[in-house]
């Protein structure tokens, strides 16, 4: 299977790039998708078409290891099992795994003290997944709306409706905190 999203990709530093991101994270992509469909055909199906989407937006990567890039396939892998959810009719909601926001190196990259980094990630956890997710890809993966379409499967309309009710409420929801 490798072989097949290796052809996929252009170059060689592509491909060492991507074997490994596929070697650190299938099994992570593939228990995470087990999770949502609790059927491990089911799953590996996700998970090849979360890896056929990863081909397509291999440069929003620029660290193998770190939560950063173990969320945004975590993000991948969720979404691509919301969509088959959806074509099955079995839809259901998910838990927010926000232990990648919990990093040092995360909390220190905003200028907020310890306890406002704190309320805001969970003002985060709060929100819709459908909100949460689009913010996260554009705020934290600073992937465009073309982008984000692609990776949620949706078009770019629905990215900017997400995105604009998403701020709207974030927003109230920060104000009525402070």
């Amino acid at each position: 299977m490798l072989l097949f999203y290796l052809s996929l990709l252009d170059t060689e530093k592509e491909k060492s790039k991507f074997e490994k991101l596929y070697g650190q994270y299938r099994h992570l992509m593939k228990n995470t998708a087990i999770g949502f469909l609790h059927d491990e055909y089911l799953a590996e199906d996700a998970v090849h078409e979360a890896f056929i989407k990863l081909t397509r937006h291999l440069n929003k990567i620029d660290e193998i290891d770190g939560h950063k890039t173990a969320r945004y396939l975590v993000i991948i892998i969720e979404n691509t099992c919301k969509d088959m959810l959806k074509k099955d009719g079995k839809h259901k909601a998910i838990e927010f795994d926000d232990s990648y926001m919990q990093s040092p190196a995360v909390a220190s990259s905003f200028d907020f003290s310890k306890l406002e980094f704190e309320v805001i990630v969970e003002k985060i956890k709060e929100m819709p997944d459908i909100y949460r997710d689009v913010m996260l890809l554009k705020f934290y993966y600073n992937l465009n709306d073309k982008e984000i379409a692609d990776t949620l499967g949706v078009s770019n309309a629905v990215v900017r409706k997400r995105l604009e009710r998403a701020k709207k409420a974030f927003a109230a929801t920060l104000s009525e905190w402070r």
